[in-house]
């Protein structure tokens, strides 16, 4: 029982590491303490399907074990018996081997060895912030006597990979035509002279982490010894001054549409925190439209019903006669849980390419959400920014693939002298967005970020390397903590 209780304890450790690269790509030390420190809405599919390759797994294994050492059977094989009465004999010795080999994998296949220096890192003290963060309270930002309406959509997961261009057709089509032909026509700030987008930096690689960046222009970087202290209880990066926190300043409505309960990662309290906004989750609908909500409350509102709920949000918001802000993150691409929409779209890629299926599906579906938002009275008036919230979490790709985060500004009140080839990072979106709107900002620079309106170089074209930030945004930062806290802290 011993040697069993050995062998699951390894197996468990083994299935664990292949199951999380294979669902969530290769995950941060910051996901996992954010995660950790934040309300966990469990997704159910997931759960069920860590439970299907790990634990149920692992029993039927032992299961086998048993009957293999256990059970007298009529007909012998000398060569197997002698086989297996040697792997009885040495059964602790063969489960303490295996428990270490599981060890071996789960540090090599979770980098173990770059967290570990992730946290030597962290350790060190760097005027990063102090240098470089432009504190918007303090910053002149003019917004002109007629403002322009927002619609902000931050799409789950998606990337500019997914399109093909002559630089890369890495899935051998176009997995976003839509998309596509929205930011040839419109404005693609892009890394190359076709589609593309912002560069991933630590701090930004999943969905909070990529709508702090993006907003308000840093990451999430949590402290390694106080994080334990950082819950949103009452505000989240209180001293921040978001992209929300300008627009409310400005008279502008605000309202929030997401398909999944707004309690999971402190979603709520940004949005209370910032701007004061109007959540609209799948409580708020279940409440209101009688939907049924599982008892752990992770039920998720496929996409083709967020875009009928997006409509008659918006409907009333341009109703109000106020400049108003409405922001939209789709679901339906999410990681390891995608949702294909069959009575919406075909399955241009096969019943085993989900993935591709699903990435197409939402594609189309936003395309169309902006095609009725085109045929709006209230679009002449309407910036469109259409945004992935992070790069897609999932062994589907290789590390040779160039992958950027894809970004589409559509009827933006300024033109941009240069869009292509540049080198850039989630934090200049932020006072992009806002330029976008026709407001000047002195300096052109909010937070970490510089508009890409602008002909002013951002940081990673002017002081460093993508890789350089990579590092210093992850070093302790008086300013930082003043942000993240509310309060200087030891």
């Amino acid at each position: 029982m011993l040697s069993l209780l050995i062998f699951f304890i390894g197996y468990m450790i083994f299935a664990t590491a292949n199951w999380i690269i294979h669902k969530f790509g290769p995950v941060t030390y910051e996901q996992i303490m954010f995660h950790l420190n934040m309300p966990f809405d469990s997704e159910t599919r997931l759960m069920l399907s860590y439970f299907k390759h790990t634990v149920m797994t692992a029993a039927i294994i032992i299961l086998l074990l048993l009957l293999l050492f256990c059970r007298k059977y009529k007909f012998h094989v000398k060569l197997i018996d002698q086989v297996r009465d040697f792997i009885y004999a040495k059964k602790l010795w063969f489960s303490l081997a295996w428990l270490a080999f599981c060890c071996l994998w789960f540090f090599v296949r979770m980098n173990v060895w770059t967290m570990l220096n992730y946290h030597n890192i962290k350790r060190e003290t760097s005027n990063f912030y102090e240098q470089n963060y432009v504190i918007p309270q303090h910053t002149k930002i003019t917004f002109p006597k007629h403002k322009r309406n927002l619609v902000l959509i931050f799409m789950e997961s998606m990337e500019a990979t997914y399109a093909k261009i002559p630089h890369h057709n890495y899935f051998d089509a176009d997995l976003i035509p839509e998309l596509h032909h929205l930011a040839k026509q419109n404005i693609n700030f892009s890394d190359n002279e076709y589609i593309g987008g912002s560069s991933s930096i630590d701090g930004t690689q999943w969905t909070q982490g990529g709508l702090v960046a993006q907003t308000c222009g840093i990451p999430i970087q949590l402290p390694i010894n106080d994080a334990n202290f950082f819950h949103p209880k009452n505000s989240f990066y209180p001293n921040a001054w978001c992209l929300y926190d300008i627009l409310r300043q400005k008279g502008y409505e605000e309202s929030f549409l997401l398909g999944s309960n707004g309690e999971f990662a402190g979603m709520n309290r940004f949005l209370e925190t910032h701007g004061k906004q109007k959540m609209l989750d799948i409580l708020y609908y279940a409440k209101r439209d009688g939907l049924k909500v599982s008892f752990e409350k992770t039920t998720k509102l496929p996409d083709k019903q967020l875009f009928v709920y997006a409509k008659e949000e918006l409907s009333q918001l341009a109703s109000q006669n106020k400049p108003f802000v409405f922001t939209l993150m789709t679901l339906d691409t999410h990681y390891g849980t995608g949702r294909f929409a069959d009575d919406i779209c075909d399955r241009k890629y096969g019943e085993h390419n989900n993935i591709k299926n699903v990435v197409s599906c939402s594609s189309y579906q936003i395309g169309e959400f902006v095609n009725w938002l085109k045929q709006q009275p209230y679009y002449r008036d309407t910036v469109i920014v259409m945004l992935g919230d992070h790069l897609t979490m999932n062994e589907f790709f290789t590390d040779d693939m160039n992958r950027k985060v894809l970004n589409i500004f559509i009827n933006s009140s300024v033109g941009a002298d240069r869009t292509k080839n540049r080198n850039f990072t989630p934090f200049d979106i932020y006072p992009t967005i806002v330029e976008s709107l026709g407001a000047k900002i002195s300096g052109h620079r909010l937070g970490l970020g510089t508009s890409l309106f602008s002909d002013i170089p951002t940081l990673t074209e002017s002081k460093m390397s993508i890789e350089e930030m990579d590092t210093e945004v992850r070093k302790s930062s008086k300013l930082y903590d003043w942000l993240l806290y509310g309060k200087n802290v030891k």
